[in-house]
């Protein structure tokens, strides 16, 4: 829905008002108990431009503006605030302490504009759709691209965003996307809902011993030669976390940052690979077992409840749950015989 700020967003400030257009003033806060400032969200957009390339020169490439009017932009910036943001010195520019005081501030009013933008768009066509999802690689390959295409040209998914699982909640946060489907615990400043459960697999070739079963033993499973995630991988963590649980040591025969080689090599023979992607190159997939129960990764569905389309994303959330028990039904009803992370 959104496009991304050159830096880092930070939550909103209920200190200041803002409108869309870039042109429009903005009241903020003055720089004395009676005075307000004025400022508009083009000079917002320079200041951010001059911090993220460090130097006037940079920026005015950047922003398409000379160097001395741009120079002169921030200066008037400054004196509407009524404090200097940048150290000038013979070395460049640095942000003073207010400056970066205020750089969340800055960087949070333009989000919301944009967002404003595409608000007042979706409302002035009476329709809600093209909205933002974001999640993790898996989850966009696995359960979000085929939903895209079962809801069909009438969907109000229109992009999604790839994140890691510890990020996907803060694209929420930033604006960046309009709801997340997700695996981590969620934020209680957003809403929240579960969409259902997804297995941690253990894959591999249907001629191995394994495949023919419902479900493998984690003290079992320890003993196969594994391919597995690095340790940063979400799932990575889960099967150590259970097999810590369990008292069991082991040694992975392969590490690799890419869950489709991982899939490629145990295809090949080179052992058991486990990951919740869903499996392909012939592979079968079979649940693992421990004794508090199978290995199990709960979706959360995530939003903001002050989103403008509230009410259609906690129904599209809702068609999402309803597709995913379709895509795993045999997931459906698990969680309290079940171990999550």
């Amino acid at each position: 829905m959104v496009g991304s700020p050159p830096l880092g967003l930070r939550r909103r400030s209920s200190a200041s008002l803002w409108t869309p257009s870039d042109n429009t003033p903005i009241l903020s806060s003055g720089h004395s108990d009676t005075l307000e400032a004025s400022m508009d969200l083009r000079l917002l957009r320079y200041f951010l431009a001059v911090v993220e390339a460090g130097t006037v020169h940079g920026a005015s490439a950047t922003v398409h503006v000379a160097q001395p009017s741009l120079s002169r932009q921030i200066r008037r910036l400054e004196h509407d605030l009524g404090f200097e943001l940048f150290e000038r010195s013979a070395r460049g520019l640095s942000l003073t302490a207010a400056g970066r005081a205020f750089l969340p501030v800055a960087e949070d009013l333009l989000t919301r504009a944009t967002q404003a933008r595409a608000t007042a768009r979706a409302i002035s066509r009476g329709t809600v759709s093209d909205l933002t999802v974001v999640a993790a690689p898996t989850t966009v390959k696995d359960v979000i691209s085929p939903f895209i295409v079962r809801a069909g040209a009438s969907g109000i998914i229109g992009n999604a965003i790839e994140a890691l699982p510890e990020h996907v909640y803060a694209a929420v946060e930033r604006g960046d996307a309009d709801f997340a489907v997700g695996t981590r615990i969620p934020p209680a400043e957003l809403r929240s809902m579960v969409l259902g459960h997804a297995f941690l697999w253990a894959q591999m070739p249907a001629e191995h011993p394994l495949a023919s079963r419902t479900g493998v033993p984690i003290s079992e499973l320890v003993q196969e030669p594994l391919i597995l995630m690095s340790r940063a991988h979400g799932v990575r963590q889960m099967l150590d976390s259970a097999a810590a649980r369990a008292g069991l040591a082991f040694t992975a025969s392969v590490e690799t940052t890419s869950p489709v080689l991982a899939q490629a090599l145990a295809a090949a023979g080179r052992g058991v690979c486990v990951l919740s992607d869903d499996p392909q190159f012939g592979l079968d997939a079979v649940p693992i077992s421990t004794s508090a129960g199978d290995l199990i990764i709960t979706l959360f569905g995530v939003w903001d409840e002050m989103h403008y389309a509230g009410a259609r994303i906690v129904e599209c959330l809702r068609e999402l749950s309803t597709f995913n028990a379709e895509l795993y039904p045999q997931t459906v009803g698990i969680g309290a015989g079940a171990t999550a992370p």
